[in-house]
């Protein structure tokens, strides 16, 4: 019996040793490791934010896009359904489509799905990172169970396309579509780190991460330029679309793709990072500023840990995305100034770019501007948080 456990715990470590690494590699996550259980210092404040949230997410969920339903929609009750929130009657004429009011968000649009999915990324995330930090199969068991009541279970799996996500109301059945549909996904991003995590932990049964991990496959299959994503979103955001793409390649260890999604960012046509100075950058549209970096950094993230340098890629016009940091980086100080529409294109909890720049182009003065940002304390920032520490912990390190 102690040879059969003993072979177990050694299989479950070789598993989480080989786990992918799409926002946290493991030369991070295991000094992190370490040191949480070391309770050194720079650790503690995150380590209490982690832990409060991830004892809120034991008590809520499962999540799924089949428990409510747009009226008047004939879709199969498995597909992620939304509506655009800037989209409303049109009272010249009422069962026409609807019309777009920029920065006035429409508080009947169907948006069940679109909050579904946002609580069920940020507790795989929250508890996913808790059951590898802190050692606890609490939360461990309880990720698993929304994992496959999301992704997996047959009367509960969401399809593994967003095809229906920003529909304009009142147009063909919701057929129409609004751009930046493909964009709700990005909190699945986040959803895969957690489920990374949790593979580390040892405590995920392998049938259902092989599961999953297929789930992501079809997503990216329906993701990839060839697909049909790309006839249905012509003039969708392509900075979150290549930021999906290269996630789920990452997860679904999908080389090939990953090389094509980063070749992609290099390449001309790929849009250049925006920048503005004063006036000029608060008043512009926010999928031109921060919420665009944000984007462009969580791509540059994911090739840096696959041995790939985007960061200092130059633009047509010189610079790199550090020069469209360094003319936007008094909004991004004070996102209070943006319009509605600004704001809601780009959370408060978006600020992370700012220490994924600064550790990707190993600018401190970046990382020191993340640390005095405004952000809610919420697991996503405390995961952040402990790989600035851990950087600049590494950093402290080599000086001495």
């Amino acid at each position: 019996m102690r040879s059969a456990a003993f072979i177990f715990v050694v299989a479950s470590f070789a598993r989480a040793a080989d786990t992918p690494a799409t926002l946290v590699s493991g030369d991070e996550a295991e000094p992190i490791h370490s040191a949480v259980i070391r309770q050194e210092a720079w650790t503690q404040d995150p380590v209490r934010r982690l832990r409060l949230d991830a004892e809120r997410y034991l008590k809520e969920g499962p999540w799924t896009v089949t428990a409510e339903r747009p009226k008047g929609t004939d879709l199969d009750p498995h597909e992620y359904y939304s509506e655009s929130p800037y989209y409303w009657p049109d009272a010249a004429n009422p069962a026409g489509p609807y019309l777009r009011r920029n920065g006035q968000s429409n508080p009947s649009v169907f948006s069940a799905n679109r909050t579904a999915l946002d609580s069920m990324c940020d507790a795989v995330l929250t508890l996913g990172t808790a059951a590898y930090l802190l050692d606890d199969a609490r939360y461990a068991s309880h990720a698993a169970h929304l994992i496959q009541n999301w992704f997996i279970l047959p009367k509960t799996r969401m399809d593994p396309n967003m095809e229906h996500a920003g529909a304009i109301p009142g147009s063909r059945n919701g057929a129409d579509l609004a751009p930046g549909g493909v964009a709700e996904g990005r909190p699945l991003i986040r959803a895969i780190q957690g489920m990374e995590f949790l593979a580390k932990s040892g405590a995920w049964d392998p049938k259902d991460e092989a599961a999953t991990r297929k789930w992501f496959e079809d997503y990216l299959r329906w993701l990839t330029p060839a697909g049909p994503a790309t006839a249905i979103r012509r003039g969708d955001n392509p900075i979150w679309r290549a930021a999906l793409e290269a996630s789920a390649a990452s997860f679904a260890e999908d080389a090939a793709a990953e090389r094509r999604v980063f070749d992609s960012y290099r390449a001309p046509a790929f849009p250049r990072p925006p920048r503005a100075t004063g006036a000029a950058a608060v008043n512009a549209p926010a999928q031109s500023l921060a919420a665009s970096l944000e984007g462009r950094a969580m791509i540059c993230r994911i090739a840096q840990l696959h041995g790939v340098d985007l960061w200092s890629r130059p633009a047509r016009t010189g610079g790199t995305i550090a020069t469209a940091i360094d003319s936007l980086e008094a909004s991004l100080a004070d996102p209070k100034q943006w319009s509605k529409e600004q704001a809601a294109g780009f959370q408060s909890d978006g600020v992370y770019l700012m220490a994924f720049a600064g550790m990707g182009l190993n600018k401190p003065d970046y990382v020191a501007e993340f640390r005095k940002l405004e952000r809610p304390e919420n697991a996503w920032l405390a995961m952040v948080d402990l790989l600035v520490g851990r950087w600049e912990a590494a950093a402290h390190q080599t000086r001495h």
